[in-house]
Order: structure tokens, then C-alpha cells, then sequence
């Protein structure tokens, strides 16, 4: 848990040594709550990658983002909590100690784990004054400086982590590191292209929903048709580009990434629709899977 662009998505991407989650330096790039499933040896992880919690949501997307970050802290064995070096503890940070659950001096209770990262970013002198205030805020079980970019101490984050859960039988064959089927995987690295090739409002109006997956025989290209959702008419015409250019860097981009995903070639026809204030409307919520 966190607030939003602490580096959530990128932790959880190291741990699984590979890419389930779409990352951007822009905010609130993750929507929903993502499993990610790691086999150890000796242990097997089932990582919860939640949106981040912030401030005054106050549409019904930004509302249903906090809903699922609140739902799988209740539902944690151990939780982690991530800020980042840069801006150190934040009014934000604070808020969301609240959301934690109450330990006692004698650390009974639900193990919770701090982890700062982008310490790569920021002079050493600067970390260990965080750890100090972070001491006195919460009783954290144990707290960890990484960069979940670079790999910084995650290994010794992750073997706390493990050490720390309870004993019990794997829930997943330990070749499967989510539950996410493909399509929405698919969906996900094309929003994650149209949040890097653009600015401003556009990233946060867009939404994108696969209409057509078709297979051919073995070995032959599979025929994705996908819509990509803005909220207004200039959204859609920034999105497009001139002449069509930048939906076609979108596509390009997002294609790559899913035929890595589907592991077969991909013919990838994109389209760009407006849903008038669709973060706001319950049935488009629904229809795109928010709901």
C-alpha cells in the first residue's frame, strides 16, 4: 500500500522478476487491485498490488480505487508499506497510517513492513532521519531503504516478508504469477502506452476495452480489436495525432508487448471513442470492469 507513484508497480514487477503490471511515472497508473504470485523454494508469496490511496477522490473511478486498496488491506497476512525517499514522510503518509491496524508495543498483530524507496535518488544522509520519524509514527515490524527499480535490498525486503507469513499449503501451481486473464493483461499494456506517449488530462481519461479476440490456427497472428475511451472530443484528437500518428505509436508500442504476453505475432486494430465523463457514469464503470 501506498499513496499513488511510490513505485508499488515497479516493486511488485522485481519481486515476480517480470512484468504483470503496467508502469508510468504518472499517477494512479494501477486501477485495480493486481495479484501477483511468487514460488520460492520454500515459500510461495501472493502479492497484492493496490491502487494508491489519496486524498479527495471524488469521482466514481477514483472512489472504487480507494474501495479496493481498503478491501485487500483487510485481507492481508502481512502488509508493506511503501513511501518514497524523495519527499520523505508526507501529510499523505500519515493519512494512510490511520488505515493500518493497531499493534502493540510488543508487535502482536497483523506484521506490517515500511519500505522507502528511490534511495538511489537521494543523498545516504537523508534516509536515516526518515527511518527515525517512520519509528515514531507506527511500530513497523521492520524497515527497509530499496529501490525497487535498481534492486536495492528488495532481496532482503522479500526475505522479511517471507519469513513472516503464515504456514499453510500454496494456493497456485508455482509456474502461475497471476490471475489476470490475458485480454485484461492485453488491455492494461495498451492504457500503459497511451499513459507514456501522453500529457495533462489525457492519461487519466482514458480507459480501454478489447471488443474482439480472435485466434486463427496455430501459429498464426491473433486479431485484437480495441477501443481506447476518452472523455472528451480534443481528448480524442490529442490521442489520435495528426494524420493518425499517435495512435499508431500507441499501437505499435502496445502490440510488442502483447505478442511477449501471447507469445504469437498480433494484428492490433485500435479505435478511439468518447464516453462523455465515463469515470463518473456507474453502467461504464461496470462495462470496463471498474464496477
Amino acid at each position: 500500500m501506498g499513496r499513488p507513484n511510490v513505485g508499488k508497480s515497479t516493486l511488485l514487477n522485481r519481486f515476480l522478476r517480470q512484468k504483470i503490471a503496467i508502469v508510468s511515472h504518472k499517477p494512479e497508473t494501477t486501477r485495480d487491485r493486481l495479484l501477483g504470485v511468487l514460488t520460492l523454494p520454500d515459500a510461495q508469496i501472493l502479492f497484492l498490488d493496490t491502487p494508491g490511496i489519496y486524498r479527495g477522490a471524488k469521482t466514481l473511478m477514483a472512489k472504487h480505487q480507494v474501495q479496493v486498496a481498503r478491501e485487500a488491506l483487510a485481507e492481508a497476512d502481512v502488509l508493506l508499506m511503501m513511501t518514497e525517499a524523495q519527499a520523505g514522510f508526507t501529510d499523505e503518509d500519515k493519512d494512510l497510517l490511520r488505515l493500518l491496524p493497531k499493534r502493540s508495543p510488543e508487535g502482536e498483530g497483523v506484521p506490517v513492513f515500511l519500505a522507502i524507496n528511490k534511495v538511489d535518488r537521494v543523498k545516504k544522509d537523508l534516509i536515516l532521519p526518515q527511518l527515525a520519524v517512520a519509528g515514531q509514527l507506527y511500530p513497523f515490524r521492520e524497515e527497509f531503504p530499496i529501490s525497487a527499480e535498481s534492486g536495492t535490498n528488495v532481496k532482503e525486503l522479500l526475505e522479511a516478508l517471507a519469513h513472516s507469513l503464515p504456514e499453510g499449503p500454496p494456493h497456485y501451481p508455482g509456474t502461475q504469477v497471476t490471475d489476470r486473464p490475458v485480454r485484461t493483461m492485453a488491455q492494461e499494456l495498451i492504457r500503459e502506452q497511451v499513459l507514456l506517449f501522453t500529457h495533462e488530462e489525457v492519461p487519466y481519461s482514458v480507459a480501454v476495452l478489447i471488443e474482439e479476440w480472435r485466434e486463427g490456427v496455430r501459429g498464426a497472428k491473433i486479431y485484437v480489436r480495441a477501443t481506447i475511451y476518452v472523455e472528451r472530443d480534443s481528448q480524442r484528437i490529442i490521442l489520435i495525432g495528426k494524420a493518425g500518428a499517435l495512435l499508431k505509436k500507441v499501437g505499435q508500442a502496445a502490440r510488442k508487448g502483447i505478442e511477449t504476453l501471447a507469445e504469437r505475432p498480433v494484428f492490433l486494430d485500435l479505435w478511439v471513442k468518447v464516453a462523455k465523463n465515463w469515470r463518473k457514469d456507474p453502467v461504464m464503470l461496470r462495462r470496463l470492469g471498474y464496477g
